[in-house]
């Protein structure tokens, strides 16, 4: 009976543990984290592989450190694939949506094997519902051949490419968060994302500056979601949002501004639900990010502000699964 429960101990801390975001894989063969979760109604797989990390070290992200220095060649990829296909077969025939991490950008060649990334795309056409493959990545690495290439493999789906836009205001883009990214380089990769006919998910960050008070964040996160709208329309790209409360990920440069920033303090959740609202208000797609992947500063989140409720959260998730479409007392 002892060596029973224990065994059923182990199996429970080791889901724990392979289902907990923040801790890395300690196999090549093995992703960082996989989770079959609903997702504005659909049945999403998210992966996040295990791969060399990104090549990018942007002031606010602290996901870098947790990844490889190293390169992890195509074999060890596809059997991190593998492996969570096989730990969700039971799954296999209800999901309808896959979308793809690592903790970088899913098309950057130098951090995420070409040919790894296409037979996996293939396997994916085997599993007969999906309709959607999600691919995270900055969009200076949406090649219009790469894209086509993917699109080729997979007819049935419509491609998404999922990355980081974060804010329209350049000196907060470039000096805050040190994203190394121009305006003008986004909207080149979002030609190429119209020129694929794919879609694109794009994340804002709610208060991305550690001086911003409570009403100027909302004023530009509108500012960033209006940019954002004007010229996916003129494109005739499909645009959705992911509405992200920005976190201090410890250690990061980020992280440390804030630590000697008078004025900072984190966003309030109920600010983040309004502009939610607010956005779906206007047609468009939007899901609020409660994550903070396993690397923040517990003093840099929504829940140590003053609005913040348990209460909240059932709410949200209702929202995120376009189960209601409006907040009561907000």
């Amino acid at each position: 009976m002892a060596s029973l429960r224990y065994r059923i101990k182990q199996l429970y801390e080791e889901y724990g543990q392979r289902k907990k975001m923040g801790i890395p894989a300690n196999l090549k063969d093995r992703p960082h984290f996989f989770l079959h979760r609903t997702f504005l109604a659909d049945h999403d797989l998210l992966i996040i592989f295990n791969t060399k990390r990104c090549r990018n070290h942007c002031n606010f992200c602290g996901l870098p450190t947790k990844c490889s220095q190293d390169w992890i060649p195509d074999d060890k990829i596809i059997a991190q694939f593998e492996y969570v296909i096989k730990e969700l077969k039971h799954s296999l025939s209800v999901l309808n949506r896959i979308t793809l991490s690592n903790e970088g950008s899913m098309l950057d060649t130098e951090t995420f094997p070409k040919d790894a990334l296409l037979t996996i795309i293939d396997a994916i056409c085997e599993i007969r519902m999906v309709r959607r493959i999600v691919l995270e990545t900055r969009v200076e690495f949406c090649d219009l051949g790469y894209l086509q290439s993917i699109k080729e493999l997979a007819p049935k789906a419509l491609i998404n490419i999922l990355a980081g836009f974060e804010t329209v205001d350049n000196h907060i883009r470039e000096v805050i968060l040190g994203k190394r990214q121009s305006i003008d380089v986004f909207l080149n990769g979002l030609d190429n994302i119209a020129a694929a006919k794919s879609e694109t998910t794009c994340f804002i960050l709610f208060k991305p500056d550690q001086s911003m008070t409570d009403q100027e964040a909302s004023d530009e996160a509108w500012r960033s979601f209006l940019f954002l709208r004007n010229e996916c329309e003129k494109r005739k790209v499909i645009l959705h949002i992911r509405l992200n409360p920005m976190y201090r990920a410890a250690g990061s440069r980020w992280d440390i501004l804030a630590s000697h920033c008078p004025e900072y303090q984190p966003p309030r959740l109920t600010d983040v639900m309004k502009m939610a609202q607010r956005i779906r208000a206007t047609g468009t797609n939007v899901y609020i990010g409660l994550s903070s992947e396993g690397v923040e500063n517990p003093a840099g989140t929504f829940f140590v502000r003053e609005d913040y409720s348990p209460k909240l959260i059932g709410p949200i998730k209702l929202f995120n699964d376009k189960k209601i479409d409006h907040f009561d007392g907000l």
